[in-house]
């Protein structure tokens, strides 16, 4: 019962050792964090390796290396730790670490199959681009919608683009300027952009009332908790 217990307050230690490191990156202590996250490393905790990595791929309190954040990465990754086989297949695919695109697309798959978030993305750009995969517009899309679904507004324009190119989906510019409205209203700047090319493109036809209805629609299927409204423009203004 001892070593159980042992066992449970080393785990409650390295758990509060991920949240010591977060609080510190929030506050801007990178050193601070680093220096936390380097002992932690030492006992093979998977979350301090990937913090170790994302500090040394964007030099946050280290200088920046591309190699040891990549070594990091993969320290974490094999034991399983989804943020580090995001980043350590976006740098494969980027060129900034030594690896086939193949190898980016499996541990974009091994993180999506977790549902971690950004991995479902970057394997949906991966398919869409047939990027180490065969191109494949229908997973993509499916990926993208998944990611939606979760939250990504990132993943709503990606639908909205393929829509609105009629890749692997009949072309509907109408169902794909909603899809841009709903990422609008996720956050996504670039999103902002397509939308106001989109309303160009369609001129006269664009039935905002009906795209703001089909966007809050949609949100309502992916389960989001976003309600689009419509508002009429004053007459004269």
């Amino acid at each position: 019962m001892r070593k159980i217990l042992l066992a449970l307050a080393a785990l409650a230690c390295l758990a509060n050792t991920s949240d010591e490191i977060e609080t510190l990156v929030g506050s801007g202590d990178y050193r601070a964090a680093v220096s936390i996250a380097r002992d932690a490393a030492e006992d093979g905790d998977a979350k301090a390796l990937d913090w170790l990595g994302w500090f040394h791929e964007f030099g946050n309190g280290v200088e920046r290396d591309p190699v040891l954040a990549a070594r990091y990465y993969r320290a974490a990754a094999a034991q399983g730790e989804n943020h580090a086989r995001w980043r350590l297949g976006v740098m494969i695919d980027q060129g900034e670490t030594p690896g086939e695109l193949e190898e980016a697309v499996a541990l974009f798959q091994q993180a999506a199959d977790e549902d971690f978030l950004d991995a479902v993305v970057s394997l949906g750009v991966m398919q869409a681009t047939g990027r180490g995969v065969p191109q494949d517009y229908a997973a993509a899309l499916q990926n993208y919608m998944a990611a939606a679904a979760l939250g990504s507004d990132h993943a709503a324009r990606g639908v909205g683009v393929m829509i609105w190119n009629g890749e692997g989906v009949e072309q509907d510019r109408t169902e794909a300027t909603a899809w841009f409205l709903l990422s609008t209203a996720m956050g996504s700047e670039h999103a902002q952009t397509s939308l106001e090319m989109a309303f160009d493109a369609l001129g006269d036809t664009a039935d905002e009332r009906a795209i703001t209805e089909r966007a809050s629609e949609i949100a309502e299927t992916l389960g989001l908790d976003i309600v689009l409204a419509y508002e009429e423009t004053p007459a004269g203004s």
